[in-house]
């Protein structure tokens, strides 16, 4: 998937501008990357050539409050809007990659991010 379409997908789903989700999707990018192992993150990352790149092997441990949190402060936007904008990148990211790869990468994040892996209804306030 081009980085394009990825936006305008992600955009679509958050129901928010192109210029929104491209921050929201930079911001989730650097957190996941973050938050994931390096591999997994590089794995992620090689369909995309996005910012899901790390030097660190080792994940580091957030529960999932803190990720969105951290998302809010990277991207500069309010919490609410954070979260669908996190749902809906995460949504666009697992049908880029496809449902398993993003199952594997994934799979080390604790059960309550279920709710950010979930998939989003449509765009935030519409469900």
């Amino acid at each position: 998937m081009e980085y394009g379409t990825f936006l305008a997908k992600a955009a679509e789903r958050a129901g928010v501008s192109l210029d929104v989700a491209e921050t929201l999707t930079r911001a989730t990018f650097e957190v996941l990357a973050d938050r994931i192992s390096g591999g997994e993150a590089q794995d992620l990352a090689e369909p995309l050539k996005s910012w899901l790149r790390t030097d660190e092997e080792i994940a580091k441990g957030y529960g999932a409050h803190s990720f969105v949190r951290r998302v809010a402060d990277r991207a500069e936007v309010p919490r609410e809007l954070t979260e669908a904008g996190i749902r809906a990148v995460l949504a666009t990211l697992r049908e880029a990659v496809g449902d398993q790869e993003f199952r594997d990468a994934t799979a080390q994040l604790p059960r309550e991010y279920d709710i950010l892996l979930s998939t989003p209804a449509g765009p935030a306030g519409a469900g």
